[in-house]
């Protein structure tokens, strides 16, 4: 039977600036659910007419990055593990960069305002016509609602959210927590390529997204953490860069611990001896900053 099949399709209609714990599912899934998700860029089509000061005009500040879903996972419940393998990320034909003042790490530095188009072309991405990029379809915000309240699409979290991070791709796998009967798992903001702490703003593009849900019960995790094919991540989450570089080693360390029976002292040893840091969402916002620690899976 073809796979494409097999796929449960979810409208891009059913979006959400939100993670809410008590909001409705949009529809309910099973454990082992393949879904084929419609993804809104992150502008949610503002940008499509190119005029900036009608964007300005429409935008809300906190509204932004919809999150296709929530979509309800039957028989997850708080203290289990939500595992999201994304399989593929297929692209729009087109994306957008707005440049406006007070956005980014840059923000306090005024540019004239303005929106540029970036145009997929198989696995480059062109600006302005003579600036060839390389493809890196990654997927911004990926997230669970919290145990109670909620927390915007745009920011940032132990539920997971906007992490920003580019190994958030096809192939890999992400682990999130659950807190909330049913995880209420959202994801959106895709980027055709992005820039490791997203500077200003990564290239924000409509997309399809292939994910299979599966609830792993009785795993519960403090925070998430994610697996490619040739490596483990630990990540943290702080209003502090440093203080969210040491919440990602300090779990990288529980992990080796855990995985490989060392001692603590040994972890530390392993950490300093490969264990990479990495910057994910470290572009202002108003949010907070993500890291990461990467440890090879060959050395598990």
């Amino acid at each position: 039977m073809n796979s494409e099949v097999e796929r449960q399709r979810i409208s891009a209609r059913h979006a959400t600036c939100e993670f809410d714990a008590d909001a409705s599912p949009v529809v309910w899934v099973p454990s082992h659910a393949r879904l084929t998700v419609e993804a809104r860029d992150a502008y949610d089509g503002h940008c499509d007419d190119l005029d900036v000061a009608a964007f300005a005009r429409r935008r809300t500040p906190g509204r932004m990055n919809p999150c296709t879903g929530p979509i309800g996972v039957r028989d997850a419940a708080p203290g289990d593990t939500l595992r999201v393998q994304i399989e593929a990320v297929r692209l729009a034909p087109r994306g957008y960069v707005a440049a406006l003042p007070g956005t980014g790490i840059l923000g306090d530095q005024p540019r004239e305002p303005g929106i540029e188009p970036f145009d997929v072309h198989g696995d480059e991405v062109r600006f302005a016509g003579r600036v060839n990029l390389p493809a890196r379809p990654m997927v911004g915000t990926i997230g669970v609602a919290p145990a109670t309240g909620s927390i915007i699409t745009l920011s940032l979290g132990d539920h997971g959210g906007n992490l920003d991070f580019n190994e958030i791709a096809a192939g890999t796998t992400v682990y999130l927590p659950v807190r909330a009967p049913g995880a209420l798992f959202g994801i959106g903001d895709v980027h055709a390529t992005m820039g490791d702490g997203e500077a200003h703003s990564g290239v924000n593009i409509t997309a399809e997204i292939d994910v299979t849900l599966d609830v792993l019960r009785g795993e519960s995790l403090e925070r998430p953490w994610f697996e490619t094919a040739t490596h483990v991540m630990t990540v943290g989450v702080a209003d502090d860069l440093t203080d969210a570089l040491r919440q990602a080693t300090a779990g990288m360390e529980e992990r080796l611990m855990h995985d490989l029976d060392v001692t603590p002292t040994q972890a530390r040893m392993l950490s300093g001896a490969v264990v990479d840091l990495r910057l994910g969402q470290a572009g202002g916002y108003g949010v907070p900053v993500s890291a990461y620690a990467r440890f090879p899976k060959s050395a598990l």
